[in-house]
């Protein structure tokens, strides 16, 4: 699946509950101009959800996550992490 350069200003991107088994979730060139971005309850078992290679003018607020890192497999850009 792909959000390669896709543009979000403000509001919500929410992946809540969501299960990653495999694959890619690419986010490469997405410009992100605030907002939030939710993975909350999301499982991750495999593949990836790269948004390493998103534009971020405004970052995003991300879930916060148990023990302070992202889950494996989930790249954010490089400042949100």
């Amino acid at each position: 699946m792909s959000f390669d350069e896709a543009t979000f200003n403000g509001g919500q991107v929410f992946f809540g509950g969501a299960t990653f088994g495999g694959g890619e979730v690419s986010f490469d060139g997405a410009v992100f101009g605030g907002g939030q971005v939710s993975f909350r309850r999301a499982t991750f078992s495999g593949g990836q959800v790269l948004l390493g290679a998103a534009l971020i003018h405004v970052p995003p607020v991300f879930d916060a996550w148990p023990g302070g890192a992202p889950p494996e497999g989930l790249v954010l850009p490089e400042a949100s992490a």
